[in-house]
């Protein structure tokens, strides 16, 4: 199964959301489509034109944006970026674009900010589509981060490097809060450059031997933001989605999973997915990243069969 072809925006802006954030938008596809908004994940890396392509531009409005401080959007700061604000600035885009209910996608952290949105949002969200999702639980960061974490036992030369021998999950954070905010650039490109390999590793399982993304810049922006929340746990409670669960159990909701994945724990989604009465599509062979055609088909047939869902409720309305 391929993709939708690649689309230029018809509407592409920034939006002021206060304490002087703005965020950058686009929308593609059919301004009378069903609405989705995707969430990118991160948190710090910026909206991708190529997640348009999972919807089909003929009956989806897609709206892709930057979240605080990422990509396009300006400033590039952590101050005043915090995940409560992330969700109220997505309700504000909403009401901006003058829509009563959408539905939601996003990969890895995306998919935590759209299931923490519909937690608090739940009148407005007419579903979920949700690929490699992370919960952002203290068993979550264990997993990725700590000596004890299965990242750790796949790649334990990398891992000796990622985590310069610091003894727990809290002084890894902390010490590359430090590094990151050096005043020293190339200190912290540096360790931006340890950062963001490692992530790319458990994504796609081989280092990023091009360092920078697009530029180093880009790189340091990416790594602050994410050591930013996850020190502070996302700025949620631990298990704040499991306990929370009820609010969005009659949301039609899509879970797609890759078995392997060493970024987010598969068991974690299953149960999750269990509880929610959820469709989960399993990716055997398949970890993290989307760059499998396995993965892409999968994440189309979701949004194919979403559509297909909530044009029957829409006619049984």
């Amino acid at each position: 199964m391929q993709l939708y072809p690649n689309i230029t925006p018809y509407h592409d802006f920034h939006l002021s959301v206060g304490s002087g954030h703005q965020i950058h938008v686009q929308e593609f596809g059919a301004p009378a489509g069903l609405p989705v908004v995707i969430c990118h994940g991160g948190p710090g890396m910026g909206l991708h034109a190529d997640n348009c392509r999972f919807f089909d531009p003929t009956r989806y409005r897609i709206i892709l944006y930057s979240q605080r401080g990422c990509g396009q959007s300006t400033p590039h700061l952590t101050s005043a970026n915090t995940t409560t604000e992330l969700v109220a600035d997505l309700d504000y885009l909403r009401t901006y674009l003058g829509l009563e209910k959408w539905v939601l996608s996003g990969g890895s952290w995306g998919a935590t900010l759209c299931l923490l949105y519909a937690i608090e949002h739940t009148q407005h969200v007419h579903g979920l589509i949700l690929r490699g999702t992370f919960l952002a639980t203290s068993a979550d960061f264990q997993w990725l981060y700590s000596r004890h974490g299965a990242a750790a036992h796949f790649y334990p030369e990398l891992y000796a490097r990622f985590s310069q021998e610091l003894p727990d999950v809290a002084s890894i954070f902390a010490f590359y809060r430090r590094q990151l905010n050096d005043d020293n650039q190339i200190n912290a490109n540096h360790f931006a450059k340890l950062w963001c390999q490692w992530e790319n590793v458990l994504s796609h399982g081989k280092q990023q031997h091009q360092w920078g993304l697009s530029s180093p810049q880009l790189g340091l922006n990416m790594a602050r933001l994410m050591v930013h929340y996850f020190t502070a746990q996302c700025f949620i409670t631990d298990n704040f989605i499991g306990e929370h669960y009820k609010k969005i159990s009659k949301i039609p909701t899509w879970f797609i999973h890759g078995r392997h994945d060493l970024v987010c724990r598969f068991n974690a989604v299953q149960h999750l997915a269990e509880q929610l009465n959820a469709q989960l599509l399993i990716l055997d062979g398949v970890g993290h990243g989307v760059d499998s055609n396995v993965y892409l088909a999968a994440v189309r047939r979701a949004a194919d069969l979403m559509w297909i869902k909530l044009s029957r409720n829409r006619c049984k309305d």
